[in-house]
């Protein structure tokens, strides 16, 4: 197979900003052109930078990196897919409060879990390869080696603990912080602002947007992985729990 792109394909709110950037450092390290330059903001735009650059690029030192929250099919040439999965309950509560959707949105978004994982099982384990959210806050390090061997450029612990320091939870914070601060400071001051600088999901509700990186206001939460706990109401957990009860047991959660 002609690999030159990796997908990073997986329900909203399981780590796919940190897998997509840590990907795409693996890649610069091995002296590899990362494309996109820019970080497109839909799946539709990845998907067209699939269609018409990856598909047909024949440069060996080009490789792209492309995020998206749907489910890919299984024969999708020149690629290879990273998925993931995460305790669904914390899931719920990270898009609800990401997306300020009400419970019944935020259920039926969490549950494409069991579609992403279910569909994905079925694909050859050299196509797809699952990690867990909850790896990257506990084994980070061990898990950007991972991510190293399944693509084919591994790199070395100290290059693995290097990624794994740029893209720590409180640096990524630093970075939103100031994209907000520059954000706000036009808007108040009325100047110009660039496409690239701001996601607009309405006339009052908008979120600074890195295009080096994808991050976006409030991309990173003050939350630990189980924090769930503090923040579901005893209806919520007994219809999550139900829900997703299977899926919790099969990965110990």
């Amino acid at each position: 197979m002609n690999l030159n792109t990796i997908w990073i394909s997986t329900t909203p709110r399981t780590g796919s900003m940190w897998l997509f950037n840590v990907t795409r450092e693996i890649l610069k390290l091995s002296n590899i052109n990362v494309l996109p330059t820019l970080i497109p903001k839909s799946d539709e735009d990845f998907f067209k930078i699939f269609k018409n650059q990856s598909l047909k690029d024949k440069n060996k030192k080009n490789f792209y990196v492309l995020k998206i929250h749907k489910i890919l099919k299984s024969d999708l040439p020149r690629s290879k897919i990273i998925t993931t999965i995460r305790d669904p309950r914390d899931i719920f509560i990270s898009f609800k409060e990401f997306m300020k959707t009400d419970f019944n949105t935020t259920l039926k978004a969490t549950k494409s879990l069991l579609n992403f994982e279910k569909t994905y099982k079925t694909y050859n384990k050299d196509y797809v390869e699952f990690f867990k959210y909850e790896d990257s806050e506990k084994n980070a390090i061990k898990t950007i080696s991972r991510i190293s061997k399944f693509i084919g450029f591994e790199i070395n612990d100290q290059c693995a603990e290097d990624i794994f320091l740029k893209y720590d939870k409180n640096k990524v914070k630093k970075l939103i912080k100031i994209n907000d601060e520059s954000l706000f400071s036009k808007i108040k001051n009325k100047k110009k602002i660039n496409n690239y600088e701001i996601v607009s999901l309405s006339n009052d509700n908008f979120r600074s947007f890195d295009s080096k990186t994808g991050f976006q206001t409030n991309h990173i939460s003050n939350r630990n992985s189980g924090d769930w706990k503090n923040f579901l109401s005893t209806k919520e957990m007994e219809i999550l729990n139900l829900e997703f009860k299977d899926f919790i047991k099969r990965y110990k959660y």
